[in-house]
């Protein structure tokens, strides 16, 4: 299956990222190889939704709210903003649950994303 086609089964609105980035695919290509990195620099694990350090969660929640939008990585962004939008409500528990559903599908993501970088 075609890089293109792996991501947009995922749910990737690639169409939408690659005019993001004024239709220069090199550079969306690239600007995933960032997200990976982004993800690793600040993940995200269940267990930091039980440690009561929700400014530094909220964070990192954000910031990859703005990257999974910036690129179109649909259903991430849709996730991470829910997640955010309860983390500032106070609501952690429902926050873990909501990315719960969605790390699964970000580890596809980033799989897909590191076996295809040039």
């Amino acid at each position: 299956m075609e890089y293109r086609e792996e991501l947009e089964k995922l749910g990737v609105n690639v169409a939408e990222g690659v005019d993001r980035v004024m239709g220069d695919e090199p550079l969306y290509e690239m600007m995933l190889g960032m997200f990976v990195d982004t993800v690793n620099e600040n993940h995200i694990s269940l267990e930091d939704f039980d440690k009561g350090d929700s400014e530094d969660l909220t964070r990192r929640v954000h910031i990859l709210k703005g990257m999974t939008g910036n690129l179109s990585l649909t259903p991430l962004f849709d996730g991470y903003m829910q997640a955010l939008g309860l983390l500032r409500e106070h609501k952690p528990g429902e926050a873990k649950a909501v990315v719960e559903k969605i790390l699964p599908i970000q580890a596809k993501i980033v799989e897909c994303i590191e076996k295809n970088k040039a």
